[in-house]
């Protein structure tokens, strides 16, 4: 299932199905879901998808399949109260962000109006709008970006995830579906904010003062992430896009949510 070409006059029908606490979360193994997972077990009933095995037992149900998988993606979604797209084909390169982030986000997207889905959540990332921290860095600039800002992607995998976004846009503008954009900040499940500053990670952001601070202002947990999700589910407008970290006051980030 995708999105049309071009949208027919009468645009596109979404109606909400009723209402329930079904969680589709594509990308089960990541190490974004790994942090939030427990603490959503508690009020949802969570369904989990992923190409590697799910062995987190916070899922209610798991299955290992490829997003290109279309018949079963689509089935997931149809009896999803939310979805929750966290999976990324970075690691796969260029061939793999194509088939995640914007090839899946469009069927996601198409099977999401279809079925009634009361809303989809879109994990997008700074990079999407990460020129002007390179800027920032270069010393020709002040990296300040407000959420309604236009995208300056700082490489492929940031264009993707522009593009990701401007499917949840046209997705939500076409049929009324509920559409959530999260830029997220930087998230790891294996290491502390200051074991991160102390590693080789992100090389681009130097070793020195810098680079301490980015992190500190990019670094989201798991707990703040949770409480945003909680906040985009009994979310009102249409579509919202916002920046996500824990650190919500800063220079460069702006963290208004953006609803226009």
């Amino acid at each position: 299932m995708d999105l049309p070409i071009e949208v027919p006059a009468g645009g596109l029908n979404w109606t909400p199905r009723p209402k329930g606490n079904r969680i589709l979360i594509t990308g089960g193994t990541g190490t974004v879901a790994s942090l939030i997972t427990e603490q959503l077990s508690k009020s949802y009933e969570l369904v989990g998808i992923d190409a590697a095995p799910i062995e987190n037992r916070d899922f209610a149900e798991t299955h290992k399949a490829d997003l290109g998988d279309d018949a079963l993606l689509d089935r997931l979604v149809q009896d999803a109260d939310y979805v929750l797209h966290l999976a990324t084909g970075a690691p796969g390169g260029k061939h793999g962000i194509y088939a995640t982030e914007m090839d899946a986000t469009n069927r996601i997207l198409a099977s999401a109006i279809a079925h009634g889905t009361r809303r989809v959540i879109l994990a997008s990332s700074n990079h999407a709008a990460g020129w002007p921290e390179r800027e920032l860095i270069a010393g020709t600039g002040k990296g300040h970006v407000k959420p309604c800002d236009l995208p300056r992607p700082d490489g492929l995998y940031g264009a993707a995830k522009a593009y990701m976004e401007a499917l949840g846009r046209f997705a939500s503008d076409s049929s009324g579906l509920p559409v959530s954009v999260l830029r997220l900040g930087t998230m790891r499940n294996s290491m502390s904010l200051q074991e991160l500053i102390d590693s080789g990670e992100m090389p681009h952001l130097g070793f020195g003062e810098f680079r301490e601070q980015r992190l500190r202002r990019t670094w989201l947990t798991g707990n703040d992430l949770v409480e945003i999700l909680l906040e985009e589910f009994a979310a009102k407008e249409p579509y919202r896009l916002r920046y996500a970290t824990s650190s919500p006051c800063q220079d460069q980030w702006d963290h208004t949510v953006y609803s226009g």
